[in-house]
């Protein structure tokens, strides 16, 4: 089974030949085999259920971003507005994670331009580091493909950017709405003489947010240059990007009855800085033979101030309930009085990263031969600080000026990783493609770890073989089956390999030590499929998938904070059934999307939390569900084009009921589950004339309440109000609540 990335026409040839002025999706045919340039495949003859979509049809979304463009139009993705911020949320596909938030089961690659931008401290991936103004096209690419490498254990999210090759001419897109929210994005693309071309493009966001104390902008500009000729092609690309968000959090539920749009304590403030600089190229030897190379330099800073709840006091409040009239509970001069019930974490971090790739494809009668090899490198530079503090009246964390700051961390890790890979399809008829594939790994992690001092250091090692098999069949023209057997594995960050110690729980990401092993996860999936043109305009997929991941890594909390520490948990099995179809008739266009998960732990143990206790442990067992995922998801689309000018479109999206985090056994009944949710999303387009669109989209039309995650907790602010003296904290569920009836409205423009 290959990976793929894909290549498609320019989005204007597509608006000229489908007559829409704006833009208008064509079916993309053609996909590359790796990361790489150079190694291309009939999409057909994929082993997968992948799925593709180019600018256009991300531009006639009116999708605030890319996270709610795959929540609304690719199957068997989700996402989780656990932060509150549209940039910070955490995509799930086949219940695998994709996340920014440190401490999340990252199960899922992401590649731009052939780089892998997974941040190597944690595995993590910054949404709002992305240049979307540039993306030209994105695939989402099932299993354990191993071409992707390194933590591609549930599938491979694939973006490739415009160039003035493909995206000529100049396009603006200013929007406004609810929230305060505003955002200028403006591309200019062009080619001249002798194969030169480039390409820019920048993206300007800013709102007040829909929470309190939600705000957020950011800003990245994006450049390309390059050079197409009959035996070379090459392209430079720098990016430069820029954000500071605040992000609220779950929120408690007895908080949420009151004010849905509240936070529970504040603040939890990030900002970040990164740039980038790609070189790919491209040597024709022959007509059957190509050399491509990747060169990648990449830089990202970090800081974040982070308001928490005090672990110290929220044990002390908890004991002093059961012991209110204790001197320690009482008295301040008592050595065990606690005073402070707040601390101020931040952090500062700085991470570069270097990547060189080397490929060599060859197309032979009966085969399509692609050998590399890669090789990355990364220094994390992390540093870690707490201070005591107290919570004022709106639950703002305000730092004790007279208690001294305290160093937490101080961490200097490095990793390198050499890769091997190998593919070739093999066309064993006319009508049957075979495809064999492999990678190996080979991962040092390394860190000096220091709180602040003395420093430890430790090194661990991972290598690893990682084959794949995919067979397609066409049953007749335009329908083919497909099944594909697949292994991936995902090294253990130092973030990971430094808080895995149980006797010394950290604060994420605080807290950090030398700390005990932990084993590689080895993914296996397992993937049976059919996928076939009915004809006019209607197409059909559907797949059977299965994924069995071996000693997992997962968080586990140990108090009533953030503190908690890493551990393999054993087995965890993901698998269901995926069913999409499309149609395309006149003035009308439309989508479906249906799939069943079921996501569950294979193995025995604890899923210790801030709610496990001696008597109720959060047990897991084989069948156990693992939370946050919806077992059942139904998207339904549609665009009607009325009059040559107006079109109106909606997406509903349909969710059914997850469990809640901490939760997991089933043994809180108080907790519950969290309900399932629809929601409805309208738009509608006017083209005002050739270059000039408006347009408006309206979110969640019907102003439904919902939460996409909830996880279970201590509540020590009950309806927003400090816990009074004497009162015994009570079990809570904390959710991500979603935004209410919300409107956008823009202006775009585009000239050739």
């Amino acid at each position: 089974m290959g990976g793929f990335a894909i290549q498609s026409l320019p989005a204007r040839a597509q608006a000229a030949q489908s007559g829409d002025a704006v833009h208008s999706l064509k079916p993309v045919e053609v996909v590359g085999q790796t990361s790489l340039q150079g190694a291309t495949i009939d999409a057909k003859k994929y082993s997968g259920n992948v799925q593709q979509a180019d600018d256009s049809e991300i531009e006639r979304s009116k999708s605030s971003n890319l996270a709610e463009f795959m929540n609304t139009q690719l199957g068997s993705v989700t996402v989780n507005e656990v932060q509150g911020s549209p940039f910070q949320v955490d995509v799930n596909y086949r219940g695998h994670r994709l996340s920014p938030i440190l401490g999340s089961p990252q199960g899922l690659s992401v590649y731009l331009d052939g780089v892998r931008v997974n941040e190597p401290f944690g595995d993590v991936m910054n949404w709002d580091l992305l240049p979307e103004s540039a993306i030209a096209n994105v695939s989402l690419l099932p299993g354990s493909n191993p071409l992707y490498g390194l933590n591609t254990l549930g599938g491979a999210l694939v973006l490739n950017t415009k160039s003035g090759l493909t995206h000529q001419g100049t396009e603006m897109d200013l929007s406004m709405g609810g929230a305060g929210r505003q955002r200028l994005d403006f591309s200019h693309g062009r080619q001249w003489g002798d194969g030169w071309h480039a390409f820019g493009a920048a993206t300007l966001f800013n709102e007040r947010g829909w929470r309190e104390n939600s705000q957020g902008k950011l800003g990245n500009v994006f450049l390309k240059l390059g050079r197409k000729q009959a035996d070379v092609d090459w392209n430079l690309s720098y990016l430069r990007a820029r954000s500071d968000l605040l992000g609220n959090g779950l929120l408690n539920q007895s908080l949420y009855d009151v004010n849905h749009s509240a936070g529970y304590t504040f603040s939890d403030h990030t900002l970040s800085n990164a740039q980038a600089l790609n070189l790919n190229a491209s040597f024709h030897l022959n007509p059957n033979d190509k050399l491509s190379a990747l060169l990648s330099w990449g830089s990202r800073q970090r800081n974040t101030r982070n308001g928490d709840i005090s672990n110290d006091w929220a044990q002390w409040k908890t004991a002093c309930a059961a012991t209110p009239t204790d001197s320690a509970c009482t008295d301040p001069n008592d050595p065990g009085y606690v005073a402070h019930n707040a601390v101020v974490n931040s952090t500062s971090s700085q991470q570069v990263q270097r990547s060189m790739g080397f490929q060599w494809s060859h197309r032979a009668v009966a085969h399509q031969l692609a050998m590399g090899a890669e090789w990355s490198a990364s220094r994390i530079a992390y540093d870690q600080f707490s201070q005591e503090a107290d919570f004022d009246a709106t639950r703002s964390a305000q730092a004790d000026t007279s208690s001294a700051v305290v160093q937490d961390v101080a961490l200097r890790g490095s990793s390198r990783t050499q890769s091997l890979y190998a593919s070739d399809v093999l066309a064993l008829t006319a009508a049957t493609q075979l495809t064999l594939s492999a990678r190996w790994n080979k991962t040092i992690v390394q860190n000096d770890l220091a709180s602040p001092a003395p420093v430890v250091s430790e090194s661990f090692g991972y290598a690893k073989l990682n084959p794949a098999i995919g067979l397609t069949h066409a049953l007749m023209p335009g329908t083919h089956v497909f099944a594909s057997v697949s292994q991936g594995t995902r090294v253990p960050t130092a973030l990971e390999l430094g808080c895995a110690d149980p006797a010394k729980p950290c604060v994420l990401p605080t807290g950090l030590q030398s700390d005990p092993y932990l084993k590689q996860v080895v993914a296996h999936t397992m993937e049976l499929g059919l996928r076939s043109e009915l004809g006019n305009g209607l197409r059909f997929s559907g797949a059977l998938f299965r994924t069995l991941s071996h000693d997992d890594i997962a968080f586990v909390n140990s108090g009533f904070s953030q503190a908690g520490y890493f551990t393999n948990i054993g087995d965890t099995l993901r698998q269901g059934i995926e069913l999409a179809l499309r149609g395309r008739s006149g003035p009308w266009q439309w989508h479906a999307n249906y799939t069943y998960l079921n996501a569950t732990y294979q193995s025995l143990g604890v899923l210790t939390g801030p709610l496990s206790t001696a008597t109720n442990p959060n047990t897991i067992s084989p069948g156990t569900p693992i939370a946050g995922l919806p077992k059942q998801v139904l998207k339904l689309g549609a665009d009607w084009r009325f009059t040559p000018q107006m079109s109106l479109g909606a997406d509903w999206f349909i969710a059914s009921s997850q469990t809640i985090a901490g939760n997991e056994s089933g043994s809180r009944p108080e907790l519950g589950t969290l309900a399932g949710y629809s929601l409805l999303n309208v738009r509608g387009t006017w083209q005002i004339e050739p270059r000039w669109q408006a347009y408006v989209r309206l979110n969640n039309l019907l102003n439904k309440p919902y939460a996409s995650y909830a996880s279970g907790n201590v509540d020590f602010f009950p309806q927003g109000q400090a816990l009074p003296a004497g009162a015994s904290p009570v079990a809570s569920r904390f959710i991500a609540p979603g935004a209410g009836r919300t409107l956008y409205m823009g202006l775009r423009y585009e000239w050739e």
